[in-house]
Order: C-alpha cells, then structure tokens, then sequence
C-alpha cells in the first residue's frame, strides 16, 4: 500500500510592501505638550514663588545635612556611576542594532537638551536657589567632581533617553528612562541638584527630544507587516500575498491598511496600534473642549476594533449595504486588526482612492477586474446615482438609531452597477442622540456638496432620505458640527476657492458684510427649498460660547483689575464735580471717533470695498475685545472674522489684519517723532523708560534655527509647500494691489495717523476742562512715550501702566498732581471705560447680523 501525503505545512505569506518610513508620531506631541506644560510651571513658581520656592529647597536641604556623611557618599556615587554607565550602554545597544539613524537623533536631542538646560538654569532657577546649597556639597566624597552630574547633564541625559526609545525595545526603554529618571530623584535626595532643577531637567528632555522626534520623525509605533501576516494566518485565514495599500492612498487617524489574497478571494486588512490611540487623543480633547456632546470612545486597538466589527453587523441588520466584515484579531505588538471582504472592482465615491482603485497591478490574481478609467471617475449622472443610492442606506441607519460619525465620500465603495456600500464604522454609535444622527446628515451632505455643489447633493439626498428626514439636517448645518471631521476642510477650501474666483471675475467688487462664499448657507438655503420648511434655529452645539467666554474673562477683569481702580473712584467722581462739563462732553465724540478711523484702516488693507457701516460697528465691537484681551489680541481675531465672512481669502485676510499692525506701529513712530521734535530739549528730566531689547537676538536665532529645519527636512519642506506658499501668496497680492491703489495708500495713512492725533486731541481737551494747561507738543510727546511704556505690561489696553505713565510724565512738567491726576482719570473714563459698554452691543449687533 502506498502511504498517504504528508500534509504540507502552510507556505509564508509574500510581503509586498515598502520598506519602513520614519513618521511623525502623535506619542511625541502629547510628550511635547506635557513636558512643555510641567517646565512653564515650574519656570513660573520659580520666578513667582521666589521666596517659597528657596524656603522650601533649603528644607531639603536641611533634612539632607542631617544624614550621615557616609550615607550621602554613597548617594552621590551611585549617582554618578548611573550617569556614567546609562548612557555609554544606551549607546552601545544602539550600535550594536546598526542603528545610524537613531544616533543622528539621539546627538541633536542631547545637544539641544544641554544648551535650553543651560540657558534656563543660569537664568531663571539661579534666582530660586537657597543661599547656603552650595555648602552642603563641600564635605561630600564622591569619585568624580563633586556637584556632578549637573541639572544640564541630566536634561542632557534626558532628551538622548527619550529620543533614543522608538529604536529600543520596551524593557530597554523602559530601563533606560528609569535610570535616568532615578539618577535626578537620588541627586535631589543627596542635594547635588535641587529639586526644582531635577524636575526641570525632566522637562527639558521631554521637550528636546519631542521636538527633534517631530522633526526627523521616528518608526511608528505600530504592528509591522511580518506580525500582521503572522496574525491572519493565526486566525484561520490561508493569505498568500500581503499587500500594503500605498501611502498616498492610506487614510488619516484609520491606521494602516492592507489587502490580503488568499486562496479564497481579497480581504481587506486596517490595523490599529498605539500610534492610533494616540493620535485620536487629540481628536477627543478637541471635541470635547468644544462641543457638549462629543461621545467619543477612548478604547485600546483591539476594542476598537471589535466595537468596528459589532458596529458593521449591527448597521448590516438594518437593511443599509455596509462591507462584510469577516473578523476582528490581536495582532503582537500590542495591535490589532479588523479584516473585511475586498471586491477589486469597487471604488471610493467621486474616484478618490480605495483599496481596489489602485489594485490594478496585482487584482487579477484574485480572478477580479479592476475598474477601468471611465468607471473610476464616473459621469455627473453615475455619481449622483450612486449618491443616492448611499442616502438610502444612511436613511437605514437612522431609522434604527446608529450614527456612522465618519460619514464622508471616501468611507462609501461603489460597484460597476452603481450600487454602494458604507465602510469605517469605528465610532459608530447605537442608541444615537439626534445630535449625533444630524451630524451625520452635516457631514456628508457638506462633503458630498463641496465634490458636485449644493444644488446636486441635496437633490441626491432628498431623493434617498425623502424631505421628512432631509429637514432635520438644518439645525446642524453649522461649523461646529463639522468639528474634527474631513468635511470642515472640504467646505473651507470650497468656500476658499470661490472667494478666490469672486476675486479674480471682478478686481474691485464691493464686498457685502457677512456676504462672503459659504457652502453651509447654500446647502440650507437648498434644504428648506426641497422641503418647503423654514429655518429653524441652530442646534446648541458648542460648550464654550462667546458669552461664558466673555463672562470668564470678564470676571477675571473684574477681579484683577478693576476692583483696584476703585479705590480711585472717591477721586474721579470728586473731579468730575470740579471740571468744565462742556469740555468733558466735548471729549466724547472725540474718543469714540477714534474707531472710525480704525475703519478707514481696515478699508485701506484690502483691494475690496468694504461697506463702511457695518465696519465701523465691527471696530466697535474689536475695542470691546481689545479692553477684555492682552496686545489686542481679541480685536485683530474679530476683523479677521469678519473679513473672511465679507469673502476676503484668509491669507489675504491675515495680511490686511498684519498691514493694520504695521501702519499703525508706523504711524505712532512718526507722531512720536513729530512731537518729540515739537517738545525739544527743553524738559530733559523726563524719563519714560521704554521696553527692552535683549530678546532680539535670542528670537532672532530662533527664527533662523526654525526656518533651517523648515527648510532642512522633509516634513518642513511639505508644510511649506502645501501650508504656507498658498498664504504667503494671497498675502503677497493683496501687500501688492493694496501698494499700487492711491485710494487705499490715503486711507491707511488717514486711518493710522488720525487714530492717536485724536486720542492726544482728547487727552488735551480733559487736562484744559481740569485747568490743566500744558503746550499741545508736550501732551502728545508725554501720551506717545505713555503708550511706548504700557504697550510693554501685559494688561488689556494699558490699564493700570498708562495711567501711572501719564500722570508721572506731565507732572514731571511742572503741572500739579491733583489736577492732573484728576484729568488722565477722566480720560481713561472716557477712552477705555465708555467703549466696554458701547462695544459689547456693537458686538452682540454684528454677531446676530452675521457679519462675523
């Protein structure tokens, strides 16, 4: 007899895929953020808590005095073998893995680390010190220096540790950092470095290798393709070939995906690692910072991916067409994955990519076609088919209560014969609020509108959803909606590109306030035509407004202050009994002319017309913001707002907001000139320090340091060309029409210069109505110097440092102090105080109207 065949063991899967690229990790940005956030804070109890902080240091070090000689020897020995031996082995393993790479980080990292641990410590944690800390380290025995390792040592330490863990397996980086992080804790324990100079060589390496990570990128911290193969072929599946969908087709925050063919057909392959869950770190704190709904799911890999695989059973139930999903497995290396069928002969709605869109090179292998030129790209009349089509499956869903809440153009696969079919069900929801279902309707009615316009999708959707289900999508026809999805980039580069064609068909049109392109307006505008409804009001979306916003900053101005300023209030209504009221009111249409001539500035930075009225409301409602926020911060951010609603580019937009810094910072040099000239020598004593410049050199540097890894990398290059060129542009050309037009040349100038002639006209009208009579020359050379010193605090309009300003410089005069004081009261009365008033109806107007 013969015997029968052995059975023959299963063949390795073939590998087609590129070879490993280093990324950008999410793990390095929240290290980032986390280390930066420790070292302010502890670079603000030093320099806020100076006292305390040496107190509580020479605490320390008392209980440290008190231990035996022998004890603190062997402390610091300890210590200083650690520091020795941890990095010499981190950079033998390093070496000995042939990994070049690494060590081109780790040496940047380290360097950076010593030099911001230097700067720091000799600068700010010098003040923080105990007197007598140097002096507990003169009886100490150690084998090296004593006092060594240092804080920028460690930080040195530090930043390689951290840098050197993506090339290092999870015990070595984990030993590796241990070490590190118990040499400070042991230096602080035998006082060779303070505790606050321990912490803050923590920090610093935190953030030095984050940022040299960010910039020369690292392996990703996910499964690589030998694990993922080794895990289908571990749950039954008879792969043959694994292949790795190509980077310019993989799906941001969705992990990678792959298609694998076995002897049975094409699966499709997304896996979820670490790098994953971080990555959507990001994207829960930004939603749940700003919406009151989020819900979102903060779950490991293979949770989410078997949440996916319920999720798709679930929607399948429904009656909505969704890929089959075949199963959810670990994958080693702390992953996991989801497998689905794959049909070679689908693609992405609209032709973008999917994973048989660009499978035409190996399809054939798994007895599939791949879809020709004309099927990939679809006629008008094929797509809205197909459009409508996943309506009806959406429509499915929400009559069951399950949210998608990735519901875009790419997640949905189209066949030959026009029929589709839902994917990516990762945060899909059951029980769905009617939040969560309108946001859905949101997301792909404006990301379908913004591929064929508002008129098709909403045909398409009123076709599969019918006009009942359709109107409900109106309340979250908003921005906030879109948050943390695809679909808020889509409309903002459709609403972007038609601004840039207005532009383009008429060179000076004249704009309309709040008027600007906006496909969510149109889409609601379509809606309530095909269902014959009326606009209903906007669902409550957002858990920061801006009236609690207002209301928080506004509490910490009252509390900060403006309860100070009442201790002056006795002086100021005491004045106000004593002065001319007829030149006091004379005063008032003065100041608040001041914000038309802010709008004769704004008009002047941009080639459109701007309509005047709403304008000068909106510059009413920006001093509001600039008496509530630091260095105007919040007025620049409003004209901003609504220039871009009035159709203006953002870039052009931002270079008209920056034009307006610029003519005005101008504009006060030359009055400051004029009347410094004007007052001559004659009163010599007075001194009004102005701000400093030491920092020009060490930002100077950073400039050159940032624009040189900008241009140096890869990931810099990219962010340039695809970011910052389109900007800079739109920038260049409104700089360049607004330079060429004598209209806006006059207005600018007119706007900037008249806006501190006015405020020196005020400030003379209310020293004459106080008997204070001091040349006009003089006045506004004391005002101009005053506005030097307060541009320097911090404080929202110069509150507080104007006024000490003020009053020092014209009673260094020779005026008296009483009258004086009186007077600049009154001004800051009328000039800051009036406009808080005026401004917040200003912008409770130009909010409600939509002009930002």
């Amino acid at each position: 007899m013969t015997a029968p065949p052995l059975p023959q063991a299963p063949q390795a899967p073939v590998l087609d895929v590129p070879p490993e690229r280093d990324v950008r990790r999410a793990a390095d940005a929240v290290r980032l953020i986390v280390s930066g956030a420790v070292l302010v804070a502890t670079v603000l109890l030093a320099v806020a808590t100076r006292s305390f902080a040496r107190q509580v240091q020479h605490g320390l070090i008392t209980a440290v005095a008190a231990l035996p000689v022998g004890v603190r020897d062997v402390l610091v020995a300890v210590v200083q073998i650690a520091a020795v031996l941890g990095p010499v082995a981190a950079v033998v393993v390093v070496v000995r893995r042939r990994r070049g790479d690494a060590l081109l980080r780790v040496l940047p990292a380290a360097a950076l680390g010593a030099l911001l641990a230097g700067a720091l410590v000799h600068t700010v944690l010098t003040h923080s010190r105990p007197a007598e800390w140097p002096a507990v380290l003169t009886d100490h025995r150690a084998l090296l220096p004593v006092g060594w390792p240092s804080a920028v040592y460690l930080a040195s330490c530090a930043s390689a540790a951290v840098t050197a863990g993506p090339w290092l397996s999870r015990r070595w980086r984990h030993a590796v950092w241990q070490s590190v992080a118990g040499s400070v804790v042991l230096s602080a324990a035998a006082a060779a470095v303070l505790p606050m100079d321990g912490v803050a060589a923590l920090a610093i390496g935190g953030v030095a290798a984050s940022i040299v990570l960010l910039f020369g990128g690292a392996p990703p911290d996910r499964p690589g393709p030998r694990a993922v193969a080794n895990a289908l072929v571990a749950c039954g599946l008879p792969i043959t070939v694994l292949h790795e969908v190509p980077a310019s087709d993989q799906r941001d925050s969705e992990g990678i995906r792959y298609l694998a063919e076995t002897t049975e057909g094409r699966n499709s392959v997304r896996v979820l690692g670490r790098e994953d869950h971080n990555r959507d770190l990001f994207h829960r704190l930004w939603r749940r910072l700003l919406l009151t709904e989020p819900g979102d799911l903060a779950i490991e890999p293979l949770a989410a991916a078997e949440h996916e695989l319920v999720m798709l059973v679930a929607a399948g139930h429904t009656g909505a067409r969704v890929v089959e999903p075949v199963t959810a497995f670990p994958v080693a290396g702390g992953g996991a994955m989801l497998v689905t069928d794959d049909d070679s002969r689908e693609r992405v709605l609209f032709g973008g990519a999917a994973g048989g869109a660009w499978s035409g090179s190996f399809g054939g292998s798994s007895g599939g076609s791949s879809a020709g030129p004309e099927d990939a790209a679809g006629s008008p009349d094929s797509e809205d088919a197909a459009l409508t089509d996943a309506w009806r499956s959406v429509a499915h869903l929400q009559q069951h209560r399950i949210a998608h809440r990735a519901l875009t153009p790419d997640h949905i696969l189209v066949a030959p014969d026009g029929s589709t079919r839902l994917e990516a069900f990762a945060r899909a929801r059951l029980d769905a609020s009617p939040t969560q279902l309108g946001t859905d309707l949101a997301v792909l009615l404006a990301t379908s509108g913004a591929r064929i316009g508002p008129e098709r999708a909403v045909a398409c959707a009123l076709a599969g959803l019918g006009p009942d289900r359709l109107a409900t999508v109106l309340p979250y026809l908003q921005t906030l909606a879109l948050i943390g999805s695809p679909a808020r980039h889509a409309v903002a580069e459709h609403d972007r590109a038609a601004a840039q064609a207005a532009r383009a068909a008429a060179k000076h049109r004249t704009l309309r306030a709040g008027g600007g392109p906006s496909l969510l307006r149109d889409l609601s505008a379509a809606v309530r035509e095909a269902c014959h409804v009326e606009e209903p009001k906007k669902a409550h979306l957002a858990r920061l407004t801006w009236k609690k916003a207002l209301a928080l900053v506004g509490a910490l101005l009252v509390i900060h202050l403006i309860l100070p300023q009442l201790a002056n209030a006795g002086t100021a209504t005491a004045a106000l009994k004593t002065a001319d009221w007829w030149w006091v009111l004379a005063a008032v249409p003065i100041v608040l002319l001041s914000q038309v001539f802010s709008a004769f500035l704004q008009a002047g930075t941009i080639p459109e017309r701007l309509p005047f009225p709403p304008n000068v409301l909106v510059q009413f409602a920006s001093s509001f913001l600039n008496r509530i926020t630091p260095n105007n911060v919040g007025g620049m951010a409003l004209n901003l707002r609504f220039l871009q609603k009035a159709g203006v580019e953002t870039g052009s937009a931002t270079a008209a907001v920056g034009l307006q810094s610029v003519a005005g910072a101008l504009a006060s040099g030359i009055v400051s000139v004029t009347f410094f000239a004007w007052t001559g020598q004659r009163h010599s004593g007075v001194h009004l320090g102005t701000p400093s410049g030491h920092w020009l050199l060490p930002a100077i540097c950073a400039l050159l340091v940032a624009a040189g890894l900008l241009a140096l990398t890869g990931p810099g290059r990219r962010f340039v060309h695809d970011k910052v060129w389109h900007f800079l542009k739109a920038a260049g050309q409104t700089v360049a029409a607004v330079a060429t037009s004598p209209t806006r040349l006059t207005e600018i100038a007119g706007g900037a210069l008249g806006l501190p002639l006015i405020q020196i006209s005020a400030l003379a009208i209310c020293l004459h109505a106080f008997g204070v009579h001091i040349p006009l020359g003089q006045v506004g050379a004391v005002y101009m110097a005053s506005r030097i010193v307060a541009s320097a605090t911090p404080t929202p309009g110069g509150l507080g440092a104007l006024e000490a300003a003020l009053i020092t410089g014209m009673t260094a005069l020779g005026a008296a102090a009483g009258p004086v004081t009186s007077a600049v009261l009154v001004y800051r009365l009328i000039s800051f105080w009036l406009n808080i008033p005026v401004g917040a109806v200003a912008l409770q107007i130009v909010q409600r109207r939509g002009y930002v």
